[in-house]
């Protein structure tokens, strides 16, 4: 069924808005999935704060017209999908990846990051990055690794410090007993 020229109109800006706000967008293959799997895909998309947006093609190609036209063509071919990612991209990333393993019919054609193209290896690859939170924990631990160590080495010399006064005492405190007898 064909749609107005104002709904078109309305579709293309939504879709150009959703590309400026968004920091980066992943491109799928959905053909093959059934409405169950489009409606759970969606849910775990939209927890995310993801919106995952089924593009009719000549308006996807009209929003994505200052792209190179092999990477349009690439992102655009079959039936599309489009996850629009505000910031956390391992995490959508994953997800796709995921229900990728779940339906076999369903592909990552690749992606749109910071001005970027991704292809849908490097989308995969994204996916098996840990999350945020693990990145940020090792780049913590490896920044408090030299202090610890720093402070174990001071901790070692006066440990040998005190170590050394007694004994010095122990001596003292033998030759005093050693002289009253």
């Amino acid at each position: 069924m064909p749609i107005s020229k104002d709904k078109k109109e309305s579709v293309l800006a939504e879709l150009r808005a959703e590309l400026e706000r968004a920091e980066g967008a992943l491109f799928t293959d959905f053909r093959g999935v059934d409405v169950a799997g489009m409606t759970a895909l969606r849910a775990l998309l939209r927890a995310e704060g993801v919106r995952y947006y089924v593009a009719k093609r000549t308006l996807a190609e009209l929003a994505l017209a200052e792209e190179p036209a092999e990477t349009v063509e690439l992102l655009l071919a079959g039936a599309t999908g489009i996850a629009f990612v505000a910031e956390e991209p391992v995490r959508v990333a994953k997800i796709l990846v995921d229900f990728q393993k779940e339906y076999e019919t369903f592909t990552i054609k690749g992606g749109l990051w910071g001005g970027e193209f991704l292809a849908a290896s490097q989308v995969g690859q994204l996916a098996r990055t840990p999350p945020r939170e693990v990145l940020w924990a090792k780049l913590l631990g490896a920044m408090n690794a030299p202090v610890g160590s720093f402070a174990a080495v001071l901790a070692g010399v006066v440990r040998r410090a005190v170590a050394t006064l007694q004994a010095i005492a122990d001596q003292k405190g033998t030759e005093t007993e050693n002289a009253g007898n």
